[in-house]
């Protein structure tokens, strides 16, 4: 009986693996797609704070990231409402999105698609290219050289 004891605890105490608690931040970027006009937006958004795209408002609860020494892994908790005539708070999406798989948990629209790309700590405002400052050429070749290779110009 004592040897099973002390296996067990040998294993229990070699045997795990470290955990680490996720980084909780107050920053996230997004990236956005209209889906009619074929604009990729990325978009940083502030935890609480409401996030306009189109006729959505974006409001992020939570964003958790991985620390450096682990796996790159970053899950936003996000409430998505959309204003329409019928309903000016519509809500479309409610839940976590993950930033190594948008698939997994994913919003459902006809218009819009919105991912996580990461959780921040850090002011974004050199980091992320504010849209005034990309000319309509520019973005219009970043979008098909990045996002469908299928358009892009030899």
């Amino acid at each position: 009986m004592r040897l099973k004891l002390i296996l067990f605890f040998c294993i229990g105490l070699f045997g795990c693996t470290a955990w680490s608690a996720d980084v909780s931040t107050k920053q996230l970027v997004l990236r956005g797609v209209d889906k009619i006009t074929g604009r990729v937006s990325t978009m940083t958004a502030t935890v609480h704070h409401p996030l306009t795209f189109g006729t959505l408002t974006i409001i992020a609860e939570r964003c958790l990231a991985k620390p450096q020494e682990e796996m790159p892994e970053n899950a936003a908790f996000l409430k998505v409402y959309e204003k329409t005539k019928e309903d000016p708070k519509k809500q479309v999406f409610n839940g976590w999105m993950f930033s190594s798989n948008p698939a997994l948990s994913a919003m459902e629209h006809p218009i819009y698609d919105i991912w996580v790309l990461s959780c921040v700590n850090q002011d974004l405002k050199e980091d992320v290219v504010a849209p005034q400052k990309i000319s309509r050429e520019d973005d219009l070749n970043m979008v098909a050289d990045d996002d469908n290779p299928a358009l892009a110009e030899d």
